[in-house]
């Protein structure tokens, strides 16, 4: 005797969904929302900074990719941050190593945001690619872990950096601008991404 059971879900006793039955008959486990990878527009780049917010609370990891930015003032980098509520301006430990082709090599640290350290004539001769990645540390209530894998051609930079912040809540927004807030972006674009869980 052959007997049906029909489900959409299985609950773990806590409620967190657990396993999950599509209409199609496909299953999905709740690890996979992990990979739930949600993505907003390319935003183009003009003025001083860019913030995008709406980040929801249970994004687990967002990553802000950088698309041939520069501006057109000179003496000043490029500058990563984030918040909750409000951009955060302090409060950052942040080290980034930035060798060249050209045999230079910057090691650098910043209290004010995550600094580039390689982009900081304008034009662009000296545009940035790449991507800053944010992570909660589980272990602290909102401890946020900061990396970053850029490039410049600019004497062919390579930026790598780490970091992070205590913020005075959760994480909702980031913004790209740079160190005096002053210069202008001319041409390129970034694009947001986070995952949920």
């Amino acid at each position: 005797m052959v007997s049906t059971l029909k489900l959409t879900k299985i609950q773990h006793p806590n409620d967190t969904d657990a396993v999950q039955v599509g209409s199609d008959g496909s299953i999905s486990f709740s690890v996979d929302k992990r990979e739930n990878i949600v993505t907003g527009t390319a935003e183009s780049m003009s003025g001083t900074e860019n913030t995008i917010t709406g980040i929801p609370s249970n994004a687990h990891c967002v990553r802000l990719y950088i698309d041939g930015t520069y501006k057109t003032g000179s003496n000043t980098q490029s500058r990563f941050r984030i918040g909750a509520g409000s951009i955060a301006t302090s409060g950052y430990d942040w080290r980034v190593n930035a060798p060249s082709a050209g045999g230079s090599v910057y090691t650098e640290g910043s209290t004010s945001g995550c600094d580039t350290y390689m982009d900081g004539a304008q034009g662009s001769a000296y545009s940035v690619w790449g991507y800053y990645e944010v992570r909660k540390v589980i272990s602290t209530s909102n401890r946020y872990l900061i990396t970053s894998y850029l490039m410049s051609n600019n004497s062919y930079y390579l930026n790598q950096g780490i970091g992070y912040i205590d913020l005075g809540g959760t994480l909702d927004r980031v913004q790209w601008t740079t160190v005096n807030g002053t210069a202008t972006f001319a041409g390129g674009k970034i694009y947001l991404e986070h995952t949920t869980i």
